[in-house]
Order: structure tokens, then sequence, then C-alpha cells
């Protein structure tokens, strides 16, 4: 029987209303590993309207909410049509609700006039991507309880070959829904990976070498280029005193890099393979040089998701703590493989307390929010300085990340010692009194070649010209770009920056400010700097040549005596 709008509404209102008096309780399961399906207390619906299955997964987010997940009625209409109009596309909300509804035979999405949400009181609702995410959180939260059924159950629904997907194969012709499906897979793949890595990692050290090489081949074909699921297969081969499988780990990995990029796997694979060489002579285990290994991954709790970050250095002095946000786009670990910014970073950490982080949307932060505006910056920023228990810090901005900065400073002065600012701008696009910045048009032309040549090292001649030259370097760059970000969301990430303007705050910073520029610049021109300069109160300017817009490309060295000093001297 076919259900008219008017039918479906009252059996939403009679739905409601019963659970409300009755508390009925359903169990919606949404299964997200394959093709969307929908499962209602172990029965499967024939749910065929694709912006309906759509819907639920925007609605439920993908896991399971104490208290309803409430979402905007003109966010989900523009999500779902991006080309109507707004009116339109709420009034095709309101149906596609009804039908939903109608075909679940459950009156499951009810709301208001202006928000949508899960009727909680009437059906529990869980996904199998909610599943995986729990035993990926549990085996993060603590790897070196493998030995408990539910942390080797945990293990087992990692190894599962799906356990990283999620809805494959499913997209709308809407730019805006496919972006926010392909961050919440990519965030699900970096989960996954990030636990198989930490399992494999705990499980050798706990005597349980062939589980971790389970997890370590899983993780490998998960990321090929994954330097830690090398790293653990190679030592857990070694622990097994299986001589030939240490070899032919080693091997496919050389092999791989060097018909993926020309080039000899990363020095901590090398480091690995000559420790398990020693352990198989010696049998004694020898752990790769630790000055070279990533700082654990660390994550802060905003109300939106977690914020990714690692720590090194004089973490007893927290009086001079120095936070580090770069550009655009950043993954702490993909950094940490670059010698040039662990460098920097080491360099740093011999003085300071230090702190780099990845915003939301990009990294190994969750992926749940589309736009990286300021307003979400300054709340990562807040988040990451409360889960380290600094009451106040050095903000260290390059790029983009000067501009969040900014706006944290203006926000939450009482916890700013004082803001480095590096090739950083007060605004992201052209305007008749900021001529420094990209114009429309420009935005355009640049999203246009990021786009065609996804995957390869765009822009990198304009980033860092004094490396141009360098293979190894644009290799770097072009995985930076890949596993930073994804393909569809990298437009929306450019047009929010081009959306950004903090020019109103900079009179009220009263911190003390550096601002180091260097005036060859070829992304952020040096009348950016000089703007800053002019408009923060009793800000310092120090210009330097060179051409590269990246803080640790080129004569790093001279940037980071201009900022110890300046530090020290407000220290003094």
């Amino acid at each position: 029987m076919k259900l008219k709008v008017t039918d479906v509404e009252s059996l939403a209102g009679q739905s409601v209303g019963r659970a409300s008096a009755e508390r009925p309780s359903h169990r919606v399961l949404l299964q997200l590993r394959g093709y969307p399906a929908v499962e209602i207390d172990g029965r499967s619906v024939d749910l065929r309207l694709k912006r309906g299955l759509a819907l639920l997964l925007l609605l439920s987010g993908f896991s399971m909410e104490k208290s309803p997940r409430k979402s905007a009625r003109g966010h989900l209409a523009e999500t779902l049509w991006p080309s109507a109009p707004a009116d339109v596309g709420r009034a095709r909300l309101r149906r596609l609700c009804h039908e939903t509804n109608a075909a679940l035979g459950l009156a499951l999405v009810v709301g208001d006039s202006e928000t949508l949400w899960f009727d909680g009181a009437l059906a529990n609702i869980d996904s199998d991507v909610a599943q995986v995410r729990a035993a990926a959180r549990q085996l993060l939260a603590a790897p070196d309880a493998n030995q408990s059924p539910e942390s080797r159950q945990s293990l087992q629904n990692l190894l599962a070959d799906a356990a990283h997907e999620v809805a494959p194969g499913f997209e709308l012709d809407s730019d805006l829904f496919n972006a926010w499906l392909d961050e919440r897979r990519a965030d699900q793949r970096g989960l996954v990976g990030r636990a198989l890595a930490a399992a494999g990692e705990s499980l050798c050290s706990a005597g349980q070498p062939a589980l971790a090489a389970q997890a370590a081949a899983r993780l490998i074909g998960l990321d090929p280029l994954s330097d830690a699921g090398h790293l653990a297969l190679i030592e857990a081969r070694a622990a097994l005193g299986d001589s030939t499988g240490v070899e032919a780990a080693y091997f496919a990995c050389a092999e791989l890099m060097r018909g993926e990029f020309g080039m000899p796997p990363s020095s901590r694979v090398e480091a690995a393979y000559a420790a398990a060489q020693a352990t198989l002579q010696a049998s004694a285990v020898q752990a790769p040089p630790r000055s070279d290994r990533l700082p654990p991954v660390r994550f802060a709790e905003t109300d939106d998701g977690s914020v990714a970050y690692i720590e090194l250095g004089k973490i007893d002095k927290v009086g001079e703590t120095l936070i580090i946000l770069f550009g655009l786009w950043s993954h702490v670990e993909v950094a940490w493989e670059e010698p040039r910014i662990r460098a920097l970073l080491q360099r740093l950490a011999l003085r300071y307390r230090v702190v780099l982080m990845d915003r939301r949307g990009t990294g190994l932060s969750e992926r749940l929010g589309m736009q990286q505006t300021v307003d979400s910056g300054a709340q990562d920023l807040e988040a990451v300085r409360q889960a380290i228990g600094a009451p106040r810090v050095w903000l260290l901005g390059n790029s983009v990340g000067g501009t969040v900065a900014i706006e944290y400073a203006h926000r939450h002065p009482q916890h700013v010692h004082g803001l480095l600012l590096c090739g950083a701008v007060a605004r992201g696009s052209w305007a008749a009194d900021y001529p420094w910045a990209l114009t429309a048009q420009q935005h355009d032309l640049w999203l246009g070649e990021l786009r065609t040549s996804w995957g390869q090292a765009t822009s990198w001649k304009q980033f860092a010209p004094s490396m141009a030259s360098d293979p190894a370097a644009r290799e770097w760059w072009a995985r930076m770009l890949r596993q930073a970000l994804s393909r569809n969301t990298m437009p929306l990430v450019v047009r929010a920056f081009a959306q950004m303007d903090v020019r109103d705050r900079l009179a009220g910073l009263t911190m003390p400010t550096l601002i180091v520029q260097r005036e060859g610049d070829l992304v952020v021109r040096v009348g950016a700097a000089r703007h800053l300069a002019a408009h923060i109160p009793r800000a310092k300017l120090v210009l330097l040549p060179g051409a590269d817009h990246l803080i640790w490309c080129g004569d790093t060295d001279a940037v980071l005596e201009a900022m110890e000093r300046f530090i020290a001297a407000q220290s003094t």
C-alpha cells in the first residue's frame, strides 16, 4: 500500500505519541561496511531511496548518541540538493522525511521547524561502522591490555577485510555530501590504521609476535606506504626468529618505495631492518634509534570530534609551551617523516615544550566538519591547550596557522604568552584595502590545478622554490597532500580559507607579537606582513631574504633564531 504524505504525518504523530507513553524500543542497525543497508529488529528493510539512505547517514553520524543528534534542516537540504534554491531544498527534505519513514515503517526521523533528529525514545540506533570505531578506540586507549577477551575480540574486528570501509561505492550528485562522506571514510581508515599500528607494537612487546605480524600485514594492506606497518612487520618477524620473513618484509617495502617514489625505504625502516638483523644474529632485541621515533599521537576532545597532536621537549616547563600550527593542510605523522620538519621540532624541543597539531578536517584529527574556519581552529587550539594542561602558551603560526593563532589570541588572551607569525595573513582573499591575497579568479585557477593534478606535488615549486628540484621532497609533499585531505574536500578547505578575515582582531591584540617574513615569499607577499605589523600594537617585524613560504624550507635557522631571541627577550 502506498502512503500519502498526510498519512505518513499521521503515522509519525501516532508513533511518537506511543513512544512517549509506552517507551517501545526498536533496534535500528545501519550496515555501512558495504553499500548502505538498514535492519530494524533484525529484519532487513528495503529502502530504495538513495537520498533516504544519505539522510540516515547524515543524521546518525554513524555512531550511537546518548541524546538525539540534531541537524539543521537548511544544512541537510543544502548537502542533499546543493543546486536547489533554499525553499525548494527544504520542501524536498520534508517530502524525503515522509517517504523514508514510510519505507521504514517507523517514524524514525522527527523534528521541528528548524532541525531534524532520530527519535531516540522509539529506537536505539547503531551501525557496524560505530562498532569498529569502538573496537579501535578500545585498542588505542589500552594497547597493552591485549590479553583480555574484549581486546582480542576488538583486534579480530579490525583484522576483518572491510573494517575500514564506510559505504563503499555510495555517492550522490552532490559535492558537499560526497566530500562529507569522503572525510568519514578517511577518518575511519585512519582510526583503524592507528589502532592496528598500536596493537602491532604492543603485541610484539607482549610476546605475541605472530598476532603482531597479522596486525602489521593488515595495516600494510590498508596503507601500503605505512612506515608503521612495515616497521611492525619487520620487528614481529624478527621476534619470531623468521629471517626469511624479515628479508621478505624489508625487500617488499624497498621495492614498493622504489616503484612508487624512486627512492629507498625511510631511515626508520632501514634502522628497523638493521636492528632485526642484529636481533637474529645475536638473539637480542635492539630497537631502532628512539630519536627518530614519532612521539605518541594523542587526541584532545572537542564537541565535534577529536584533535590529533604530538608533544615533545621540556614537558615539565609548562610556562614555555609552544604550540605549532602549519598551513591549510597538515598530518603530524607524515610531517614527522620529513627530516627538516623533524629537525625543526627537535631543535625547538631543546628549549621548550613543543606541541604540533592537526586541526579538525585534516591529518589524523577527526574529519567531521567541512569548513576549516578560524572559529573551529580556535576551538581546536583551546582543546589542545586544555589537554596538555598549559595555562599559557606561545603560538607559532605558519601561513594559515598564523590566521588561526590570531583568532585564538583575540578570544583567549589570558592563555597566550605571545604570537610568532611566519608567512601569515590576516585575510584569505583579495579586497580593495587588502591587495596582497589571491583574487577569486586566482583561487579558482589554483583549485582547478589541485583537482586535476590530485596525487601529485601540486604547487610545490611555489611553496618551496629552493627545493623545487629535490625529488624526495616533491614525493613527500605529494604524499602529504594525499594523506592530509581528499580530492573532494580540498575545494572546501581552500574556499574556507578564502573567507577567513581577522583584520578586525589585530588592533586588540596586546601580547608580544613577532612577524617573520621572507621578502621573496611566492605564496604570501611581503605586504601582508607589513599590514600585520602596522595594525598589531607593538608588533616586531623581521624581514629575511629568501623565497620559501614553508617555515622549514630554506634558511630555517634564521627564522628560528629570530623567534628564540624574541621569546628570550620577553622572559627577561
